[in-house]
């Protein structure tokens, strides 16, 4: 492992911009990083902080699961995701709106999630769970005078925190952590960390944008871990790049962390 590691760490190190690499063994403990407290442009990153206040607010009894609400012409942004398309009128639950988020990083529907909880309440949340550099202070395209200049940020140490309760069974509850990793599993964004590995072998949320681009997860290697990769201020044109390091370093960590795990005995 340890030559696996000072390659990763090499390769992000030397990558123009701002890199970070945030890993955890989560057998073992084991962890290391570079620049991991630095804070980024969180990009779509920052949807998993909305999650974690959406399945509080559900666990408290504040928020109904299947709470009603109408999607709207003035709602609708621009793309990732399929909201944005569908025709006015339209009802869906806070849950449908998650599903959306999490796992074709829908915008529009990240947008009504954020109108629905507050801003304020999100990052209390954050704050309440401890996640440094970690911010909300606008929602998606936020276009009002006096939120166009406002960034969201994340850490990869941070983000890092918040994946490991999700693993633990200790984001909200047991239930909710299962309900969350079950979404990201199914994220249907797949050209970074899983772009070599099988089929359900990471629980990952993506973001990108102009001279952006993250991905962080939790990996199920016999020894399972987290990896987190938050990167910023990239060379214009060399996203493509980042995310290939992305996936071949995964994968480089699943095989030292021994692989896929052994199937079990029906």
């Amino acid at each position: 492992m340890e030559a696996v590691k000072e390659a990763v760490l090499q390769k992000i190190r030397d990558f123009p911009g701002h890199t970070s690499v945030w890993f955890r063994d989560l057998t073992t403990g084991e962890t290391w990083d570079y620049n991991a407290e630095e804070p980024m442009c969180a990009a779509s990153v920052i949807k998993l902080t909305v999650m974690a206040e959406l399945f509080r607010r559900f666990e408290t009894g504040e928020l109904d699961r299947d709470l009603k609400l109408t999607v709207k012409d003035e709602d609708r942004v621009p793309i990732c995701g399929v909201l944005t398309l569908m025709h006015a009128g339209m009802e869906v639950t806070p849950v449908d709106l998650c599903w959306l988020m999490i796992t074709i990083s829908d915008n529009m529907a990240t947008n009504l999630l954020i109108d629905l909880l507050g801003i304020e309440s999100i990052q209390e949340n954050n704050r309440r769970l401890g996640l440094e550099g970690v911010s909300i202070s606008r929602k998606l395209f936020d276009r009002r005078p006096g939120y166009r200049e406002k960034m969201n940020f994340v850490s990869a140490a941070g983000i890092g925190k918040l994946l490991e309760m999700i693993w633990k069974g200790e984001l909200v509850s047991r239930q909710a952590s299962k309900e969350m990793m079950e979404m990201l599993l199914a994220q249907q964004c797949t050209n970074k960390m899983p772009l070599l590995l099988g089929e359900g072998a990471a629980a990952h949320k993506t973001g990108e944008d102009e001279g952006i681009t993250h991905d962080v997860g939790i990996v199920f290697a016999k020894r399972p871990f987290i990896v987190c990769f938050c990167n910023w201020k990239l060379e214009p044109g060399s996203e493509g790049r980042m995310n290939l390091l992305i996936g071949e370093s995964t994968k480089a960590l699943f095989d030292a962390q021994g692989g896929a795990p052994e199937e079990e005995e029906a």
